[in-house]
C-alpha cells in the first residue's frame, strides 16, 4: 500500500510533492527525542519535513497533514518529555 500523497508550499515558496503519512516512526536510526527535540517540534509547526535517503541521497518531504500518530524509539526520552503537552494538541 502506497502513501498518500499531498502539496506543500516550502519556506522557499516552491510547490512540491510530500508524502503524506498517518502514522510517523520516527528515529529508528537517530534518537531524535534524545539529540533532536527541538528540531522536531519546529517541523511539525512548519507542517513537514525534508528527509533524505541515506541509501541513495535522493530527498522527499514529509508531511505531517495526515499525520495522526508519531512512534518514537529512544533510549533517553527526557528532552523530549517537555513537548509532550504541544504534541498531544497537534
Amino acid at each position: 500500500m502506497a502513501w498518500s500523497k499531498t502539496k506543500i508550499k516550502t519556506k522557499q515558496g516552491e510547490f512540491v510533492e510530500a508524502q503524506a503519512p498517518v502514522i510517523i516512526s520516527a528515529s529508528r536510526s537517530t534518537d531524535i527525542p534524545a539529540f533532536y527535540s527541538d528540531w522536531l517540534v519546529e517541523r511539525v509547526k512548519q507542517g513537514y519535513l525534508k528527509w533524505k535517503n541515506p541509501f541513495n541521497g535522493v530527498p522527499s518531504y514529509v508531511s505531517f497533514a495526515n499525520a495522526r500518530l508519531i512512534v518514537f524509539w529512544t533510549k533517553n526520552p527526557k528532552l523530549m518529555i517537555r513537548h509532550l503537552a504541544f504534541l498531544m494538541k497537534v
